[in-house]
This record gives structure tokens, C-alpha cells and sequence, in this order.
């Protein structure tokens, strides 16, 4: 037999071995994990099944569905139909697939623990939360779940299975309800998923942080001193969080701490896969199913039995944070939102009490008030999106009204609405000078950064519903567009100073920085000037059009082979491409002379898609313009 043959016969062999195997792995007696035990031997059992009912769980159920008309039929003899007597269905047929999630859970869960120090992993994570970071929605579990670690797995049985045991443990406790009283605290809550109740969704939301402290934090000698072993925890601690979710969720138990954690592994991937990514995409959409599959899309005010203010306070957060990425990544890919007003109960987190509204009448006066001591936290950056995503919405159905019937008076309605809301907002929280000149830590000037931004992202989608096209920018336009890439210049050039509280620098280059730089770029290319009288009256706006190329040239906010790499560099060669003719003494910016007016006409139909969208088309559409042809493809190198 030849060396390959043999090679291929012992690989099947091994694959035999594992398949015989596999029954023994899948049915784990369970273990009992504490401090003061080792794990204990695996041992045989009856098939292992994590999903104790074998019919799904149908979650919410609104007033349109079959149930709601039974219910007024006899409410007390339909919902003990549940309790069947018809045969059920063999358990065991049901749970492969879920044991063999589980089975791969435990694999990655051991090959992470082999290859990096589990106290090194938490003391990173903790290094990671005093630089005053930490993640939007999980905030309030992130340092509980990481001191947890080293109680879960504080000793390690020599025998092969150990992890399975582990992770058998973990699925068990998983599978129990989270019990809610109206006494209960959020210490008491917290203690259902710790300590010896520690599950899936608590160990993901751990290995996100995890991931998280990898893109901030470059150098960290006691797990990594290099690009690649900086790469290969990432890769790993995403890999098990998204196993644990998938765990968690092929349980069919739905409640608040999994829903925490599908979000903050929707945001993982965005920096894992790319902001353009499907799987980002598609993992939002899980969210927003589980959000309506929980009834959260519902006034959680009114749940019965009453809920105690904590988690009231939590599911607002999560319908607030969820509905505005909804509405901004269905902006930034220029497609469809998912969640609309029109069928939800519009609720935001930090609501002051009634009896601080007195007497205010008008409704979006009233849901746009603040208490006056919110402080700078996540939660007060999560009220803020929501309520400009909630007019990004009324933008976005305006510009779906092909008939423009009352266009200026909707209009008029959305701009008093942002100017309210903005009027309400307590004036710690309005930039009114340059973040250089801000006081206060990282935190909060990233905060004030964020929310300017998203109110002037407000203003930039209005004044681009009034424009026929995308070619024809008018000055209050070109004036929005000015400001927002300004902050986002001064944003890139003070990033060592800032700290996330809410987006990523990367995601407001890519969602704010972009969209004004590409209209300041048409409206230039529009003018009838020379390049002399560009450069004179628009020196700072060049200046930091360079600024951004040259960032992005030099490797400091994305590189080659970095998720949103393609998406920031399309945009950037474009605009380097319009530097060099301005550079070009002699040569004219605008478009085409009078003389050849179908010029004009035909690169308007350049810019008759949707006018959100500020992809990688419009883009190479811009790089066709007749002004940047004659131009060199690339300034020399930086």
C-alpha cells in the first residue's frame, strides 16, 4: 500500500472510532460543577434530551392569532390543551442535532481553554472595562459574567471528556426558566444565570467581551503579542460565542439574558464579517424576530404579571437599541427596515415621571423630555438613537411617497420634530464646540460625538428627501454634509482620546463620514469654477477630504483584509482621484460646459437609485464622473 493509501485508511479508521464514539458522547450523565469538586468521570445514561418539550415554543402570540379567538371562547379549556394525551413523539429522534451543537460547543470550549490562559482572558476582559468600555445592552452583566469564569472552571478532571461535562452542565441550566417576581432585584436575577447556575447565554456574553477587548485593545503579552495570535482569539472566542447562542437558542427557551446576548453577537460580527456582511444582516434580523417572539415590541409597562422596574428598564433598552440598528443599517445597505412604529409600542429607556411633564401637551414633546439628572451612560446614548431613528423612519417613508402629496408639510413636521427633540435634550449632552475643547473623560466625548452625529444625520437624510437628485446638492445640504464630516474628521484624529459608547469610529466613517463626503464631492464637481477658486473657498473641506485618504492610506483606521476594508477604500480612491485634479493647476472641476448639455442630463440617471444609499455603486458611479477620467488613478504613495 502506498504512504497516501495508508494515510487515507488510518484517517477513516479515526473517523470510525469518533462515530462509534459519538452515542457514548451524547449521552452524558449530568455533573454537578462546584468549586470544591473535580468533574467527575463521564459515565453512561439514557439519551440526553435539552429540549423537554418536544412541540415548539410559540412565543407571543398578538390579538390577530387563533389563540386570542379561543381565548374568548373558553380561555381555561384551551390552554390546558396543552396537556395532551396523544402520543408523544421519541425525544431521541428530536435532539441529535442539538447534541451535536452541543458536542461542538465543547470542542471549542476546550481547544480556547487549552490555548489561552483562562485568568489571562478575565484579567483582560476587567483591563478592558476600566478604560471606561464595555458593551451597549450587556453593560449591566459583563463584569459579573467575567468574574464568574474563574468560579466555573476552577478545576479540570485529567479525563478526555471534561469539557463535555462542562458543557452538559451549562445546556442543563440553560434550559431553566429565568423566574421573575415583583420583588425581584437585579442581584437576584443575575444569580439565576452564575455561580452553579452559569449557562450558555452568561459564558457568550463573557467570550463577547472577549472579542470585543480584541479590537481595542492591540498588545496584551499575557495572551497575545502578535497580529496573528490577536487574530486567533478573536476567531475563537466568536466561534464559542456564536456556538453558545445557537446552544441557547436550539433550546426553545426564549427570555431576556438570550436576547441580550443574540444582540451583542450581532454587533461581534459587524466587526468580525463587515457592516456590508449577510450574516450581519441576517443576525440582526434573528434579533428583531426574538424581539417580537418575546412581545417586547408591546408596552412592557402593562406586562402581567407586573415586572419589577430593572427589567422593564432592560426590555426598553433592548427594543430601543434594536429598532435604531435596525433603522440605521436599513439606511446604510439601502434596504427595507424590518421593525416600524406603526406596529410597535415606541419605548425608550431613562422616561422621566409624570410628574415631571406638568402640563406638556404635545406627544412628541412629552417623549423627547429627560430627566435633568441623566447621567452619561449607555442607556442615555440608547434613548438618544432611538428617538432619531424614530424620524429617520418618517424620512424614510418620505421618500417612498412617489406621489409627494403634502410632501413640505410632512417635511416641515419631521424638521420641527428634530428641532424639539434636540431643544429637550439636556445641554450636557449638546456638542457645542470642538471635542478638542470638550471636558470630561473619553466616554462622554465619544458620547457627544455620537449624538451630534445622529442629529445631524437627521437633518442630511431631510434635505436629501428635497432633492430630485443626488446630483444637485443645495447649500443647506452641502452645510449639514460640512459638519458631519468635520466631527467625524476630528472623531478620527482624536481617536486615542475617545472611548465606544455606542458606534465604532469605523461604523461613523462608514455610516456619517461617507454619505457628506460623497455629497460635498458632487457639489464641487458641480460648480462652474476653477480649481484656484475651489481651493480658496473650500480649503478646510479639502483639507479634510485629505485627511480621511490619508488615514486610510497609512493603515490607521482599516487594513487590507479587515472586514470593512473594501467598503472604506472604494470610497477613499474616489475621493483621491478628485484631489488630484484639484491639485492640477489649470484644469477644470466641474462638469461639462453649457455647450454639451446632455452631459448633465445623462449623469443625473447616475443617481436615480435609492437616495440612502451611499453604497459601493454610487461610489464607482461618482469615479466615472467625466471631471476625474482625465485624473490619475492614485496620488503617489503616502
Amino acid at each position: 500500500m502506498t504512504e497516501r493509501g495508508s494515510a487515507f485508511t488510518e484517517r477513516r479508521r479515526s473517523r470510525e472510532r469518533e462515530q462509534r464514539a459519538l452515542p457514548h458522547r451524547c449521552n452524558l450523565l449530568p455533573v454537578l460543577i462546584s468549586p470544591s469538586s473535580r468533574v467527575s468521570p463521564v459515565q453512561a445514561s439514557p439519551s440526553f434530551a435539552p429540549r423537554k418539550n418536544p412541540y415548539p415554543n410559540p412565543g407571543f402570540l398578538g390579538s390577530s392569532s387563533h389563540v386570542a379567538i379561543f381565548n374568548q371562547i373558553s380561555p381555561e379549556e384551551y390552554h390546558t390543551s396543552n396537556n395532551t394525551h396523544a402520543t408523544e413523539p421519541d425525544m431521541s429522534t428530536l435532539v441529535v442535532g442539538e447534541n451535536l451543537l452541543m458536542i461542538q460547543g465543547a470542542d471549542v470550549l476546550r481547544q480556547l481553554l487549552n490555548t489561552f490562559p483562562l485568568a489571562a482572558m478575565k484579567d483582560f476582559v476587567m483591563f478592558w472595562l476600566e478604560t471606561g468600555a464595555n458593551m451597549s445592552l450587556a453593560e449591566p452583566f459583563v463584569e459579573k459574567c467575567t468574574e464568574n469564569m474563574t468560579h466555573l472552571f476552577t478545576s479540570f478532571s485529567q479525563e478526555d471528556n471534561w469539557h463535555l461535562a462542562y458543557a452538559q452542565r451549562l445546556t442543563q441550566n440553560s434550559r431553566a426558566p429565568l423566574e421573575i417576581r415583583t420583588t425581584t432585584n437585579i442581584s437576584d436575577f443575575s444569580a439565576q444565570f452564575l455561580d452553579q447556575n452559569f449557562r450558555w447565554e452568561s459564558l457568550g456574553i463573557f467570550l463577547c467581551a472577549v472579542s470585543r477587548a480584541t479590537i481595542a485593545i492591540p498588545f496584551f503579552p499575557p495572551l497575545f503579542k502578535t497580529e496573528k495570535d490577536q487574530f486567533l482569539l478573536r476567531k475563537l472566542s466568536t466561534s464559542l460565542s456564536d456556538l453558545a447562542l445557537d446552544i441557547a437558542l436550539s433550546l426553545d427557551c426564549l427570555n431576556d439574558i438570550q436576547l441580550v446576548l443574540q444582540y451583542e453577537n450581532f454587533i461581534i460580527h459587524t466587526h468580525v464579517d463587515g457592516d456590508q456582511s449577510f450574516h450581519s444582516w441576517s443576525r440582526l434580523g434573528n434579533v428583531v424576530s426574538s424581539m417580537f417572539a418575546l412581545g417586547y415590541h408591546e408596552n412592557v409597562e402593562k406586562s402581567k404579571p407586573p415586572i419589577p422596574n430593572f427589567l422593564a428598564e432592560l426590555r426598553k433598552a433592548a427594543w430601543a437599541i434594536t429598532y435604531s440598528a435596525d433603522k440605521n443599517v436599513a439606511i446604510f445597505l439601502g434596504r427595507p427596515p424590518r421593525m416600524s412604529k406603526r406596529f410597535c409600542h415606541f419605548q425608550i429607556p431613562l422616561n422621566p415621571p409624570n410628574t415631571e411633564l406638568g402640563s406638556v401637551a404635545n406627544a412628541w414633546d412629552r417623549t423627547t423630555r429627560w430627566q435633568e439628572d441623566t447621567p452619561f451612560c449607555y442607556r442615555a446614548g440608547i434613548r438618544w438613537a432611538a428617538l432619531c431613528s424614530a424620524l429617520k423612519e418618517d424620512i424614510l417613508e418620505l421618500l417612498r411617497d412617489r406621489q409627494r402629496e403634502n410632501f413640505d408639510q410632512k417635511a416641515s413636521a419631521i424638521r420641527e420634530k428634530a428641532e424639539i427633540q434636540w431643544a429637550n435634550l439636556p445641554s450636557r449632552f449638546r456638542l457645542s464646540s470642538t471635542l478638542k475643547e470638550c471636558s470630561g473623560d473619553a466616554f462622554k466625548r465619544d458620547m457627544l460625538a455620537s449624538m451630534r452625529l445622529d442629529q445631524l444625520h437627521v437633518l442630511f437624510l431631510l434635505q436629501l428627501s428635497f432633492i430630485d437628485s443626488r446630483a444637485e446638492p443645495d447649500p443647506s445640504m452641502i452645510d449639514v454634509s460640512d459638519q458631519m464630516l468635520g466631527l467625524v474628521i476630528e472623531s478620527i484624529l482624536l481617536r486615542d482620546r475617545l472611548v465606544f459608547s455606542g458606534t465604532s469610529l469605523v461604523w461613523k466613517i462608514a455610516h456619517y463620514g461617507l454619505p457628506a463626503a460623497g455629497i460635498i464631492l458632487l457639489s464641487m464637481l458641480k460648480q462652474r469654477h476653477t480649481l484656484n477658486e475651489v481651493r480658496a473657498s473650500r480649503s478646510k473641506t479639502l483639507l479634510n477630504l485629505g485627511i480621511l485618504v490619508a488615514q486610510v492610506q497609512v493603515g490607521s483606521l482599516v487594513r487590507r483584509g479587515d472586514p470593512n476594508y473594501a467598503l472604506v477604500s472604494k470610497a477613499t480612491q474616489t475621493i483621491e482621484r478628485f484631489l488630484d485634479s484639484v491639485h492640477r493647476e489649470g484644469t477644470q472641476v466641474a462638469a461639462q460646459p453649457p455647450s454639451n448639455p446632455g452631459v448633465n442630463g445623462e449623469w443625473d440617471t447616475f443617481f436615480s437609485q435609492d437616495l440612502c444609499d451611499f453604497e459601493t455603486v454610487f461610489w464607482e458611479n461618482l469615479a466615472d464622473h467625466p471631471s476625474l477620467l482625465a485624473s490619475d488613478h492614485a496620488l503617489p504613495p503616502i
